[in-house]
This record gives C-alpha cells, sequence and structure tokens, in this order.
C-alpha cells in the first residue's frame, strides 16, 4: 500500500531533503546513502548521519455506479451514494543513514521502508464486499416477494510495510568520478483485518394479501428463516392446500440460506529479498551526473490465514511480491553560486519483476505484471537558493507517469498517474548540524474502470511533512 507518488512499488519519499526539493539523484549529503550512494565518495572526511520522519495523510476514494448499491439502507431514510473512502494516516515514515569516508573510501548503512508503508482503514467496506449483498432485494423480489433494500456492516483494514536495510562502500577513483557497490536486504510485511456481517432486508409479503407475517421491516436471515416456518406451518393447518403460501415459505428459507453470515478476514503475509545496488557520479565543476541501478529484489510472500473471507488469502499460499529494479539518472548544475538545479528521471523496471495476486473466484494465481503496459517513469526537477550563509530554501515538481491496463485496478491494489509539489528549507544550526523541512501536496488522475454491469471510478489525495537533521563529525 503505497504512501505516496512513486512507481507501482517502490516509493520516492526517503528523506526530508526529497521533500523540500524532490530531485535527490545527484545528492552528496546524508541522504545520498539512498539516492545517489556513489556521491558518498564526495563527501568530508569522517562520519555523516541524517535522521528523517514524516508524516502522511491520504485519502482512498472508490466510486461504483451500480444501481442496486444505491438501495443500501445505512441509516433511517439514508441510502448509500456508491462511495467507498479509505483513510491513512501515517505518523512515523522513518530514514535513517550514516557514512563514514576515510581516505578514498566511504562506507554506508541506510534503513528506511523502500517499498512503502502504511495502514488504510476502509470503514464502510469495499465494493468487492458489498456488490454480491447488493443484488439481494432484486433476487428475492425475482422470486416473487417485494423487497426494496437491504443494510450491511463491513469494514477492511490493510497494511503494508517493506523495511529495507543497506549496506555498501563507495570509492573516489578521482577528483572527478566515485563509484559505489551495495546490497539492500529487504523485509516485507502486510496484514489485512475484515468483516462482513449483519446483512439485513426488507422483504414485504402484506402486499401478497398475508397478514403481518413480514410487512417490510428489515430483517436478517434468521428471521428469515423463522417467517419461512411460520408461513409453511399455517399453510400446513389450513383444511386445503395452498401452493402459493408452500411456495412462498419454502422460497424464504431457500434465500435465507443463500445470505451470508458473519464473514471475518485476519490475514498475515511476510516475505524477505535482496537486492544488488550500483552506482557512479561525476563532478565536472558546476556539473554534477549521477547514476544508479537497483537490481531487481525477489521477495515470496506467505499467508499465515486465521480467517479467509470470500476465499480471499488461502492459508499457506506462496506469492511472488518482487520489488522491480530501478534505473535513477541524474544532473545538477549551479547556474549561480547560490542557485543551483536538479534533475533526476526515474524508470522502474516492473512488467519484468513479477508480482502475482490470488484470483478466488477463479482459484488461480495471476501475473499482475502482464497488466503492466511498461514500466513507470518519474521526471524530477528541483530549485535551490541558498539566500543567507545559513538558510536555503527550495522547490520541486515531480511527474510519475504510471502506464497499467484497466485490468490492474482493484479495490485493493490500484495506482494512478500524479503530480506533487514540494517546498521546503534547510537551516544550518552550526558548522555540523543542518535541519530539513519541507511539505508536499500530489494530485492524482482518477480513472475510471468499466465491468459490464457498472463503471468504478478511483481517486486519490495525498499531502505529507517530514523532518530531518543531518550532522556531521
Amino acid at each position: 500500500m503505497q504512501v505516496k507518488a512513486g512507481g507501482l512499488v517502490t516509493n520516492s519519499n526517503q528523506s526530508a531533503s526529497y521533500y523540500r526539493m524532490l530531485a535527490r539523484g545527484t545528492s552528496i549529503t546524508g541522504d545520498a546513502v539512498y539516492y545517489n550512494p556513489a556521491g558518498l565518495a564526495f563527501l568530508d572526511q569522517g562520519f555523516t548521519v541524517s535522521l528523517n520522519t514524516q508524516m502522511i495523510w491520504m485519502q482512498r476514494t472508490i466510486n461504483n455506479d451500480f444501481p442496486a448499491l444505491k438501495t443500501h439502507l445505512e441509516s433511517p431514510n439514508t441510502f448509500r451514494t456508491g462511495e467507498f473512502i479509505g483513510n491513512l494516516y501515517v505518523p512515523v515514515f522513518p530514514g535513517v543513514y550514516a557514512a563514514y569516508k576515510t581516505g578514498n573510501w566511504t562506507f554506508s548503512l541506510g534503513f528506511n521502508p523502500p517499498a512503502g508503508g502504511g495502514s488504510v482503514e476502509f470503514e464502510k467496506g469495499l465494493p468487492m464486499l458489498e456488490l454480491p449483498v447488493s443484488v439481494l432485494p432484486a433476487t428475492v423480489s425475482g422470486a416473487g416477494i417485494p423487497t426494496t433494500n437491504y443494510s450491511m456492516n463491513s469494514m477492511l483494514k490493510g497494511s503494508s510495510i517493506v523495511y529495507g536495510v543497506q549496506a555498501g562502500a563507495s570509492y573516489r577513483i578521482n577528483d572527478m568520478i566515485g563509484v559505489f557497490g551495495g546490497v539492500r536486504m529487504l523485509f516485507a510485511s502486510n496484514s489485512y483485518e475484515g468483516y462482513l456481517k449483519d446483512i439485513k432486508i426488507n422483504p414485504n409479503l402484506t402486499t401478497l394479501g398475508l397478514g403481518s407475517f413480514l410487512s417490510g421491516e428489515m430483517i436478517d436471515a434468521a428471521q428469515m428463516n423463522a417467517a419461512g416456518d411460520a408461513i409453511l406451518a399455517y399453510a400446513g393447518s389450513l383444511p386445503e392446500p395452498n401452493p402459493q403460501l408452500t411456495a412462498i415459505g419454502g422460497g424464504l428459507k431457500v434465500i435465507s440460506s443463500q445470505i451470508p453470515g458473519t464473514t471475518e478476514l485476519d490475514v498475515v503475509q511476510k516475505g524477505s529479498g535482496i537486492a544488488p545496488i550500483l552506482g557512479v557520479h561525476l563532478n565536472v565543476g558546476n556539473l554534477n551526473l549521477a547514476a544508479k541501478y537497483e537490481f531487481n529484489a525477489k521477495i515470496t510472500i506467505k499467508n499465515e490465514t486465521k480467517q479467509n473471507a470470500m476465499d480471499m488469502y488461502p492459508d499457506g499460499k506462496e506469492l511472488r511480491s518482487d520489488v522491480p529494479a530501478l534505473l535513477s539518472l541524474a544532473g545538477s548544475y549551479d547556474i549561480l553560486p547560490a542557485l543551483r538545479l536538479s534533475v533526476t528521471y526515474l524508470h522502474h523496471f516492473e512488467p519484468q519483476a513479477t508480482i502475482e495476486s490470488w484470483d478466488a473466484p477463479n482459484q488461480r494465481i495471476v501475473n499482475r505484471q502482464d497488466l503492466i503496459d511498461k514500466g513507470t517513469n518519474e521526471y524530477q526537477a528541483g530549485l535551490e537558493w541558498k539566500i543567507t550563509d545559513k538558510l536555503t530554501i527550495s522547490t520541486g515538481c515531480q511527474y510519475s507517469d504510471v502506464s497499467v491496463s484497466d485490468a490492474w485496478q482493484n479495490d485493493i491494489a490500484h495506482n494512478l498517474t500524479n503530480f506533487t509539489m514540494g517546498l521546503g528549507a534547510a537551516y544550518q544550526l552550526s558548522d555540523r548540524l543542518t535541519l530539513n523541512i519541507g511539505g508536499l501536496y500530489t494530485w492524482y488522475d482518477p480513472v475510471s474502470v468499466k465491468s459490464a454491469t457498472y463503471t468504478q471510478t478511483y481517486d486519490r489525495t495525498n499531502k505529507a511533512l517530514a523532518v530531518g537533521i543531518d550532522f556531521k563529525f
């Protein structure tokens, strides 16, 4: 579950300095451990440490125009609009980086969630949970028992985190060139909790001249079954057979048996993988150029399932959930001694990864990477202006071009093309200590996916703040 703009799996927001300018591909400060590890070869001698955290707020909105959804009675005289909202709040999203420069060598360590993290809760469930229930009134009416609406109680909460621990070494070949080689261990953990319960409908038999057996009140499956028994008993007490009563009583019992009872979901998924990383940095006067390549991390996650609503996550099932390879190409130029322009291009090799999901209705594994038209491309640009010896202000923007087919989008995993703006500042508290602060906002392009009976539209909003401290000694 991604918490910001980025590739389908990998997140770009990994430091406070990123928030204030976005294009960090040529960084030669503490967060270069993640963004430009070859640039660490140009650090000062000794230790450099960067501590960062973020607060993130996101809202996911799914709108479904299936007509039957609008008969859902949420409260007296209030019906559902077909809108499902999921809220996500991440109070702490860490990025911790350390490097030690000795001679021409720099050794570095990093800890962050490079493939995202967060928890989102849909308090009123998801379309995939409600759509099968929404057709009950039409089904019961079709059986000859007038029914106009339904009610239910559902919820789904999902959380995801992929922590990365990175280690490597950079070497300064000469005054112009630095290189890096390293590795990142990834540890993935997902969990899903939810339920579907309290399903009720309002069959009305008074319109069929059956007195007060059912008068349109909301009843659950047990009450409907009891009403069926009562009608059958009444029909059996009559001096002559009554086929209509017998059919209605039997029909109520059949329908009651088809209404789901309480269905719960409780599953945890875990897995790990490893990704080698290579990098190079070139410094020519006012111009810096950098490249980084992260190899594909093969991760197999395994379901640990306690409750399995709708057979969504079979216990013990193993699925591949790779973190795709990533290429970063970046450049920065000092237009003036106090003014720097930076740009970064990122390409995520998602079609070349293996990303599987479980198709419960058809009992098969789906290779979701086949639903990706091309890998995600990101374009970042940032501007820094050092207005005093201590204060630097900056801004930046990022465009993430997500290219997936409609079949990729679903209630739990959907991705949207987006545009992000960031703004912030760096303040040098002392010769060894720098404070970074920043905030950003992301706009998403809604996507509408049509099926045979409805159109479902996905949208999001995202805002976030970050603070970080860089120090050297």
